[in-house]
């Protein structure tokens, strides 16, 4: 595999996100609702005179965990398959490319749209917080922009996994919504639900957990940005006492698997659906 090649693929990628009508859109909606939260955040801190970004951080993270899986998900969906149904995507196969040069390249000039468009967002963010005097949580904030950036990534990943085998854009983006609501809404009331009906055990919950990468954001957070642990239920509960100082450092693992573990099996997925 040669990196230039791989750059350059990475870097025509990036150049195509950022004129794509919906890089500014998402950059727009993403960046009016953390900078509007935060200012409101902030807000109510003056009034309680408790000022600073720390107390409204877990607020936030279920803000995020709405909006950034919704945007990495479509925006991974449509790399591969959009490409795939206009036919550009033979044209480039045809050049003296490998498969793993094109596909690695892609990945990683869409990586780099999808971090500049959540660096403008939190950019603009901390730029409010700095004006309003909110520096009593620089540090909580820098650490949830830095666990966003991974859960970007992740499902980035899952995003480019639906794309690999999808033929038609509408399709991975319905593929790619699905997840969304899969991962949001059913991921914690099945679990709910589950634990009630089958009486499952709080290690049993845990592995339930791990299988949903905005549980496993949103573990990480609450233990990264010391907030409650009530908010993380029994399994989370149970995977504080049971890991004790490498519970944090196992949820980051978990979520750094959501990045890798799906790109190779979309390379599989991918040669066998445009090189038979």
């Amino acid at each position: 595999m040669d990196k230039a090649i791989v750059a350059a693929i990475a870097a025509k990628e990036a150049r195509i996100g950022l004129r794509n009508r919906w890089f500014a859109l998402y950059t727009v909606l993403f960046a009016i609702l953390i900078i509007g939260f935060v200012a409101v955040a902030l807000s109510g801190s003056s009034l309680t005179g408790q000022a600073g970004f720390g107390r409204t951080s877990a607020g936030l993270l279920n803000l995020l965990l709405l909006m950034v899986p919704l945007i990495a998900l479509t925006i991974g969906a449509q790399l591969i398959a959009a490409e795939r149904q206009d036919r550009s995507l033979d044209y480039l196969l045809a050049q003296p490319l490998t498969p793993l040069e094109v596909y690695i390249g892609k990945f990683l000039g869409a990586a780099v749209t999808l971090m500049l468009m959540l660096l403008i967002g939190f950019g603009g963010a901390g730029a409010v917080m700095a004006v309003r005097g909110g520096s009593g949580g620089t540090g909580s904030f820098l650490v949830l922009v830095a666990l966003t950036l991974l859960l970007g990534l992740a499902m980035l990943s899952v995003g480019y996994l639906i794309s690999s085998f999808s033929r038609q854009t509408a399709a991975a983006l319905g593929i790619a919504l699905t997840m969304w609501l899969l991962f949001v809404i059913v991921g914690d009331l099945g679990i709910m639900g589950s634990s009630m009906v089958l009486g499952l055990s709080p290690e049993s919950m845990l592995s339930l957990t791990a299988l949903n990468p905005l549980n496993v954001y949103k573990m990480a957070g609450v233990d990264l940005l010391h907030t409650s642990l009530d908010v993380l239920g029994p399994a989370g509960i149970y995977a504080v006492d049971r890991f004790g100082s490498t519970y944090t450092y196992l949820m980051l693992g978990l979520l750094a698997l959501w990045v890798i573990v799906p790109l190779p099996i979309g390379y599989w997925l991918f040669k066998r659906t445009d090189f038979q």
